[in-house]
């Protein structure tokens, strides 16, 4: 709540330093408001820290209604307020001249006054009873700093598999067995939550003796639904709607005669005929295929196992000491501080062996730099309280919840919306957090999603988090949740957040936040569903009429209040142009919409939109124009029919995100300059089309667009890629004399895509860089100066004969040339050729032209990509 409260401040302090006509006679209303809103901030803490008294409980739940009221009045004035400002700046049109007349501004800030005053009493019978409830004033709270000396996304695995060494091997030797007679064999491990099974069967699976061993490998996710076919895609890595027929013959088409390893991770169904069924779809395997399978109960191990069960049991005192060491102390050095260390060893008892508490626990003690005062403080007080619970390992997990901040408290909770199992994006979760109005205002001028990094950074060093994957730069990218934590998360949201199988009518009236794992249940209107603002469909079931109709739209667009709207994958044909009554929206995600053609120019009437998501919308032909400045995240991957981008893209100056720029507008030039004032973007960017700039070379190569855009991380620069093989290349390639037209008109075009490229010089903090279909001779000198440059591709670059000098001066990981000029192909082939000493310190070169590679070496892509 602390959060929204001050959201809410936030948004007042602004609009009592607007001046136009609608709030002018409401100043003393906003100020009277802002007092309110401040006074009952100020006592939240403690009323968040004896929220198990029920008259408090009430109370709060209160003051959320009415502040989540309070949010929606003053984002829809604001929005208003934004609306009429962007109208002015372009010439109103008489409606909304009209709209915006004196009269109307009356009639407008008159109902807008009772509103205020509607919400101010109820606020005033709040504030009242915060002094009968005896409530008192607490100091705000500040974020907690990780640590960065800490890597935390690498120690993670090493420190849930200490003493597992046994286990490990053990495990191991029923893999690599080289006597087991039957086709597939199944090993169950078996323990309670927070042991470590599914970080052993990484381990194993991991395993480089093991990879070698298994022709297949396949890792699906189980946990609480035993569904067969949604199983079986998972092992086939298709989530397409085909029926269970289809999916079964596939299945046994693609493991028929291979030696495979399927780990079946938090197996929960004791249903020993589900278990036949699937266990008949996945004998036909290779002779010494396994199976591995996670799970806390002892049943379904003797269900499905044909190996003896691997119990794990909790780490003995010695080696939790030792994990927790690792985790509460710098570099798992313990300090010189007896006392602190008895206090700690006393912590470490309470966690009964499983490293899961012991690594929260210690996250925690770490995270809050505490001194020796606070250690005891936990053992003799809340680990006091815990002593007294049942599931005292689960205890332990909510200790780290309750000491998190509100802020990230909402951040923790958010994830519940997900299923077990999930693989979070990193980005897109931030996303969602900034959209959601979850990240505090900054006193700097970062970006919010900076900020929300940070508490991303702030839940993993609690190790709420963990499984990151790391992207080829060292960022993080992606990340799960135990299942435990899961579950804590679930338990702690209270009714603001509900996952549900489809939307019904008994959707709670204080339920703000709701997913939906499979399908939905369209229902007519209902109070109820009024209040939500995140709707996320995570299901992969179609809807029963196949498409999203009208239909389902009257229902969404009945939701006001609606902040993030996810539809991925539903066969939706049209959006109508009434989203623009979405006006609260941040978020919206249309992403694999495959039949999805155009987007109305109405979505432009979506003031706040931050985030547009339209990947694998594949039918998409068009854009809006003019799109919002408040928009920040574009995603575009896969959209095979944009032919171009919208007008006035280059007045989105807060655009972080633009995955392509596209330049062949209909056969129209496109525009490159519009890049010029995106210098916020990051991660990555592609061009493409640029031959349709050689007509305008030289304006291109003084432009200079992209240099000062210092955040992006990867730029991909194509020219069109007509797909002609080097058997299809001009026969003055192979020795002869090409006509003197033709060679004219070559020439031309070598020295054009020379002047384009030399004008798309990077900032020199890009990492990689990939250009595909260049017709220049030789590349621009300014590539030997990208000191932080890792990866350089090149490919269907036919003329291009040599490279630059400066290369041997950067710190490439990869260089990778597909299907280029022969002149250079033979040349990086040779290792005695004139450029390949030029190039020995690189670890990974590869050098590819059509179907098979002419050289390698060292560390070669395990699947090289091909042009």
């Amino acid at each position: 709540m602390e959060a929204i409260a001050g959201i809410i401040l936030q948004n007042l302090n602004t609009l009592a330093q607007e001046e136009f006509g609608i709030i002018w006679n409401l100043k003393d209303d906003v100020e009277q408001m802002k007092s309110t809103v401040s006074a009952i901030k100020a006592v939240l803490l403690d009323a968040e820290a004896k929220a198990n008294n029920l008259q408090i409980s009430n109370w709060m739940e209160e003051l959320k209604d009415v502040l989540y009221d309070a949010d929606d009045l003053l984002d829809d004035l604001s929005t208003e307020a934004l609306k009429r400002k962007l109208m002015r700046g372009n010439k109103i049109l008489r409606d909304v001249q009209i709209f915006f007349s004196h009269s109307n501004q009356i009639v407008y800030g008159s109902k807008l006054g009772h509103e205020i005053k509607a919400i101010q009493k109820r606020l005033d019978v709040i504030a009242k009873n915060k002094i009968t409830l005896q409530l008192t004033d607490r100091p705000m709270e500040t974020p907690i700093s990780y640590r960065e000396q800490r890597q935390t996304y690498s120690f993670v695995s090493k420190d849930e598999v200490i003493g597992r060494e046994d286990e490990n091997e053990l495990l191991k030797s029923y893999l690599l067995d080289t006597n087991v007679t039957d086709n597939v064999s199944v090993v169950p491990i078996v323990g309670i939550g927070g042991l470590g099974k599914t970080t052993l069967a990484q381990l194993v699976y991991n395993d480089h003796a093991v990879q070698r061993r298994f022709q297949q490998k396949m890792w699906v996710c189980v946990s609480d639904e035993f569904d067969i076919k949604k199983i079986a895609q998972k092992m086939m890595g298709n989530d397409k709607n085909s029926e269970i027929e289809q999916v079964q013959q596939h299945l046994r088409s693609m493991i028929q005669g291979k030696k495979y390893l399927l780990v079946l991770d938090d197996v929960w169904n004791e249903d020993r005929e589900l278990w036949l069924k699937l266990k008949s779809l996945i004998m036909e395997g290779g002779k010494g295929s396994m199976i591995i399978v996670t799970t806390r109960s002892r049943t379904v191990a003797n269900i499905m196992g044909t190996h003896p069960p691997l119990f794990l049991k909790g780490l003995d005192l010695e080696r939790s000491w030792k994990l927790f060491s690792q985790v509460a102390f710098d570099g798992g050095k313990e300090p010189n501080d007896r006392e602190l260390l008895a206090i700690g060893r006393d912590i470490v008892k309470k966690c009964a062996g499983v490293p899961l508490a012991i690594r929260v626990i210690g996250s925690l003690l770490y995270s809050r730099n505490l001194g020796r005062s606070d250690w005891l403080y936990f053992k003799e007080v809340e680990f006091s309280k815990i002593d007294q619970e049942k599931d005292k390992i689960f205890a332990i997990l909510k200790l780290s919840y309750d000491h998190l901040p509100s802020f990230l408290k909402n951040c923790f909770a958010y994830c519940s919306l997900f299923p077990k199992g999930f693989e979070f994006d990193k980005k897109t979760l931030i996303q969602l957090w900034v959209a959601e109005g979850f990240i505090q205002p900054s006193n700097d001028i970062r970006y919010e999603e900076n900020v929300g990094h940070e508490y991303f950074m702030n839940l993993l060093s609690m190790s709420l988090f963990q499984d990151v994957t790391i992207d080829d730069y060292g960022d993080i990218s992606t990340c799960k949740m135990h299942d435990l934590i899961h579950d804590l998360a679930q338990i702690v949201v209270g009714k603001e957040y509900a996952t549900v199988e489809g939307i019904k009518e008994n959707i709670g009236n204080r339920t703000r936040y709701l997913s939906s794992r499979t399908t939905l249940h369209f229902a007519d209107t209902s109070s109820s569903s009024c209040t939500l603002r995140t709707l996320l469909v995570l299901g992969q079931k179609r809807f029963e009429s196949n498409n999203f109709d009208r239909s389902h739209f009257r229902f969404l667009l009945s939701i006001k209040c609606l902040r993030v709207l996810t539809l991925c994958g539903l066969d939706i044909i049209t959006i109508p142009k009434s989203i623009k009554v979405l006006k609260h929206l941040r978020y919206l995600d249309l992403s694999r919409n495959h039949f999805l053609v155009n987007l109305p120019p109405e979505l432009t009437s979506l003031y706040n939109l931050q985030t547009l998501k339209l990947s694998q919308c594949f039918k998409l032909k068009k854009l809006p124009s003019d799109m919002n400045e408040s928009l920040r995240h574009l995603e575009l991957n896969d959209c095979g029919e944009l032919t171009c981008m919208p007008s006035g893209l280059g007045q989105l100056t807060n655009l972080q995100t633009l995955t392509h720029f596209l330049l062949d507008c209909g056969g129209r030039r496109g525009n490159i300059s519009e890049l010029r004032g995106l210098n916020s973007l990051t991660g990555k960017l592609e061009i493409r089309w640029l031959d349709s700039l050689r007509e305008h070379a030289a304006v291109v190569e003084s432009s200079k667009v992209l240099v000062e855009k210092q955040h992006l991380q990867e730029l991909e620069l194509r020219w069109w890629n007509d797909g002609k093989e080097i058997s299809e290349w001009p026969s003055w390639w192979g020795g002869g004399i090409a006509e003197p037209h033709l060679q004219e008109k070559e020439n031309k075009r070598w020295l054009e895509d020379e002047k384009i490229l030399e004008g798309l010089q990077p900032h020199d903090s890009i990492k990689k860089i990939v250009i595909d279909g260049y017709c220049g001779k030789t590349l621009p000198d300014w590539i030997g100066n990208l000191w932080s440059l890792k990866s350089l591709e090149i490919r269907n670059c036919i003329d291009l004969i040599s490279l630059p000098e400066g290369i041997r001066n950067l710190s490439l990981q990869r260089l990778y040339i597909y299907n280029c000029s022969p002149v250079l192909e033979t040349r990086c082939a040779t290792i005695n050729g004139e450029d390949w000493p030029k190039i020995a310190h690189i670890p990974a070169v590869l050098v590819w032209k059509g179907g098979s590679p002419l050289s390698t070496k060292r560390g070669s892509p395990e699947r090289p990509m091909t042009p």
